[in-house]
C-alpha cells in the first residue's frame, strides 16, 4: 500500500531565543524548498501566546508563499474555530484557494492553549460544543448554502459567500486535527471530514514508558474511527522522521533539541508535569525510537519502518513528515533533503526502474564483458 500524498506538518514553534522575524523568514525559506522538493501539502500552525509559538495567522503566510510556490498545497494547521467568527474563516479559505490557484486545504480544530482562549474570552469548557457548531457553519458555506443560525457563540443571518471556490461549492477539503479519542470520534461523526492524527505528541510522552506501543495504540483508534463513522475511511497521519546512521546516533543529535521544547514550553511554560532531568528526557526519546512512536535510521530503514506504518493504518490519505526543528535550521533543511530524495521515492517505487535495470545488468555482465572484449580486439572502438 502506498499513502497518496507526501507533505510536511510545520508546527508554530519557534526558539524564544532566536529573533522572531528571523524564524519567520526560516518558515517561508523552508517552505519554499519543501515545494522545490515536490512535496504535496505543507501544514502551518495557528497560536497566539506561549512565548514559542509565534505564527498567529497561517492564512496570511500562506498568501505570501502562493505567489512564490508552484505546486504545493497549503493547509492550514490548524486554525481552532472557537477563536474566530465561522464566515470570517470560510471568507478567508476560500479567498486562499483563489490566490493559490486551488490549492488551499481548510484544517480546523478546537484549540489546546487555554491562555489563547482566555485572552479573547473563550470558555475552556465549551470549545468542543463551540467547535462543533463553527464547523458546521463553515462547511455550510463552502458548500453554498445561505445560513441563519444563532448559538450561544455566534449568530449568523442570511450569511452567503460572495467568493465562492474555485472549482466549485464543495470543493475544498475540510481536514480535523483529532487524537480519535472516543470523544474525538463523537466529533467528528457525520461531518465529512478527514481527521489528521499525530502518531506520537510533540512532547512524546509525559513520563518514560507511559506509551509502550503507540503505534499499535493509535491503530486502534482509527479502526475505532472507522468502525463508528459511516463512510469515514479516510486519515491523514503525522510522522516524525529523522535519518541518521543509526538510532542510536539520531538519538544523539536530536536531544539536545528535543529536551529544550519538552522542558522550555511544554514544562515549564505550559505547566504539563514533565520530569527535568537528562535521564527523563533521553528516557523518553529512546522509548519512543525503540517502540516507533519516531521513525529514526538510515533511509533504508526510515522507508521500511515508514511502509509498515501505512499498511498498518491502512492506506492513509497522505502521510505528513512532522518538522518541530529539533536539530538546526540548516540540518532541518538537509532532513527535507534527505527525506525527498532517499526515502520518498523508495515508497513510491521510484527506484524500482534503475533497480530492475542493475540487476538485469548485472546478471549477464560476464557473457557482455567477452563479447564488449572480442569487439575492442575486432576494432569495434572506433
Amino acid at each position: 500500500m502506498h499513502a497518496k500524498a507526501f507533505g510536511c506538518f510545520l508546527p508554530p514553534f519557534h526558539d524564544p531565543s532566536v529573533s522572531p522575524h528571523a524564524s519567520l523568514h526560516r518558515d517561508i525559506e523552508l517552505c519554499g524548498l519543501v515545494d522545490d522538493l515536490g512535496f504535496d501539502e505543507i501544514w502551518l500552525g495557528e497560536h497566539h501566546s506561549s512565548g514559542w509559538s509565534t505564527l498567529s495567522s497561517p492564512e496570511m503566510l500562506m498568501a505570501a508563499l502562493a505567489r512564490e510556490t508552484r505546486r504545493i498545497h497549503f493547509a492550514t494547521g490548524v486554525i481552532p474555530l472557537p477563536y474566530h467568527h465561522p464566515l470570517h474563516v470560510a471568507e478567508r479559505i476560500v479567498l486562499l484557494d483563489h490566490l493559490t490557484a486551488g490549492r488551499a486545504i481548510l484544517g480546523v480544530g478546537t484549540g489546546t492553549y487555554v491562555h489563547d482562549m482566555e485572552m479573547i474570552g473563550v470558555d475552556p469548557a465549551s470549545v468542543r460544543d463551540h467547535f462543533r457548531a463553527a464547523l458546521g457553519t463553515v462547511q455550510a458555506l463552502l458548500n453554498g448554502e445561505t445560513v441563519n443560525t444563532t448559538t450561544p457563540w455566534f449568530t449568523v443571518k442570511k450569511a452567503v459567500l460572495q467568493l465562492q471556490p474555485l472549482r466549485g461549492p464543495g470543493a475544498i477539503e475540510t481536514v480535523v486535527a483529532s487524537s480519535l479519542s472516543p470523544a474525538g470520534i463523537e466529533l467528528l461523526t457525520d461531518t465529512a471530514t478527514t481527521p489528521t492524527v499525530h502518531v506520537a505528541p510533540p512532547w512524546g510522552s509525559i513520563r518514560p514508558g507511559m506509551d509502550p506501543d503507540p503505534v499499535g495504540a493509535l491503530i486502534e483508534r482509527v479502526q475505532s474511527y472507522r468502525n463508528k463513522s459511516a463512510g469515514g475511511t479516510r486519515i491523514r497521519c503525522n510522522v516524525f522522521v529523522h535519518i541518521a546512521d543509526s538510532p542510536a546516533a539520531g538519538v544523539e543529535e536530536l536531544l539536545e533539541g528535543f529536551s529544550a521544547l519538552r522542558r522550555g514550553l511544554y514544562r515549564n511554560t505550559l505547566g504539563m508535569p514533565i520530569p527535568d532531568s537528562p535521564v527523563a528526557h533521553r528516557k523518553t526519546l529512546q522509548n519512543l525510537v525503540d517502540t516507533g512512536g519516531f521513525i529514526v535510521g538510515d533511509a533504508a530503514t526510515c522507508a521500511a519502518r515508514i511502509r509498515d506504518l501505512i499498511d498498518r493504518v491502512g492506506d492513509p490519505v497522505s502521510l505528513n513528515f512532522f518538522v518541530p526543528r529539533w536539530i538546526s535550521h540548516r540540518a532541518t533543511l538537509d532532513q527535507l533533503t534527505a527525506l525527498a530524495h532517499e526515502v520518498v521515492p523508495a515508497l513510491v517505487g521510484g527506484f524500482e526502474g534503475t533497480t530492475e535495470s542493475i540487476r538485469l545488468t548485472s546478471e549477464e555482465a560476464a557473457r557482455q564483458l567477452k563479447s564488449r572484449t572480442e569487439l575492442v580486439g575486432n576494432g569495434g572502438d572506433k
